[in-house]
This record gives C-alpha cells, structure tokens and sequence, in this order.
C-alpha cells in the first residue's frame, strides 16, 4: 500500500514539473528568440524625475550639455545640507564646484556664499537652487558671460512638512569656459570616477569669474 502511494505522489510531483515546465516555455519561447525588456516604474509627475533611457554628450547635444553644466554649478554653489560636516567638506574646496571654478572664483565664493551656507547649515537648514533662465549676454577676449535667474527654496525647519519653504530668485553673471568633451592631460577620469568623485567635473567646463548681482 505503501509503495502504492509512493508512486502516485512521484506521477503526481513529475506531472507539476512537466506543467511548469510547459508553462515557461509559454513564458519565455527561447525558440521564437523573443527579448524581454524591462521596464521601471516611477510614480512621478515630473519627466525631470523618472528613470529613462541614459544619453550620451553627442545625443545631448552641446548646448544641452552645457546648460546641464551651468545648472549643476548653480546647485553647488548656492545648496545647503543640515550637515555641518559636508559644509566643511565644500569649504575646504574637496567638491566639484572648486574643480569647476579658478582659485579667483573659489575665493569669490568662500568670501561671498559660504559664510552664508555655513550659518544655515549648523541651523539645520535645508536649501536647494535650480537655475530659472540662462541667457548668453556678451563675449569678450576673456570668455563668454551669462546672465543666470536662479531661484532659492529654503526649508528653516526641513523635517516640519506643515512648513512651507521660502523662495527667493537672484541674478548672477558667468565668464565661463565649456568645450565639448572631457578633460585629458595628467587628469586622471578613470581613477577620479572610481574614487567617488563628481562627474560633472570631468567635462570640459570651467567658470573664470562670478559677478553676483547686488
């Protein structure tokens, strides 16, 4: 009776392997060579915040690229983190911005905006900065100038959701520098990326001056 049994439970188990079996070769026709993609799902409103197909500088475009660059050097100049710690790793200079930026320019910022992130930074305050517009205004034998709108939200109490942030739009001028491609020389890509470092400073763009508007 025993072995009986047995047999039945070992057709019954073989029978659900061979189902399983036929059920993934309904799946997945290795045969017919069809290709599964996969997709992400992210429940964002904004385009600027799904996942989606990673571009190249050449599908980009130049101007693309360098508007993408002048952003980021907005962010990094103006951002502030509740973390005293990271504000004193950007002082220090150890951050794309000052990778990005002359020692003049650097020195602009240290003098200008830092003490100003510092102080809201050990008040545990959050702030972002996005650039509104960019418009190229003259070209001199020194560089290129713009003329960059850029917009403030600050959180004075960032955990506090009932709070709303304060924003605030400025206007600043540029003498960049920006060529496609990156950079070459004694400049290490391969090891700066690896070590954690900023993209964005790998690309052929420099900011020689910075005029703050009163």
């Amino acid at each position: 009776m025993r072995k009986l049994i047995l047999f039945f439970v070992g057709l019954i188990l073989f029978a659900l392997m061979f189902a399983s079996l036929l059920a993934t070769g309904v799946i997945y026709d290795t045969s017919a060579k069809i290709v599964i993609e996969p997709y992400f799902f992210q429940p964002n409103d904004n385009y600027t915040g799904r996942i989606g197909k990673p571009q190249t500088p050449g599908e980009l475009g130049d101007e693309a690229m360098r508007s993408m660059l002048i952003s980021k050097y907005i962010t990094e100049f103006f951002y502030v983190t509740p973390d005293p710690d990271e504000t004193k790793r950007r002082i220090a200079g150890d951050t794309s911005l000052a990778r990005m930026s002359t020692s003049e320019t650097f020195q602009t910022w240290l003098d200008t905006v830092a003490p100003d992130i510092e102080n809201l930074s050990n008040s545990g305050v959050l702030r972002t900065a996005s650039v509104i517009d960019a418009e190229f205004q003259s070209k001199t034998e020194n560089g290129e100038y713009w003329r960059i709108v850029y917009e403030l939200k600050t959180w004075e109490r960032p955990n506090d959701f009932s709070v709303s942030p304060i924003t605030q739009r400025g206007v600043l001028y540029m003498d960049i520098f920006y060529r496609p491609g990156m950079r070459s020389g004694s400049f290490d890509i391969s090891g700066y990326l690896e070590s954690g470092g900023d993209p964005a400073a790998v690309f052929r763009f420099g900011v020689f001056d910075i005029v703050l508007q009163e």
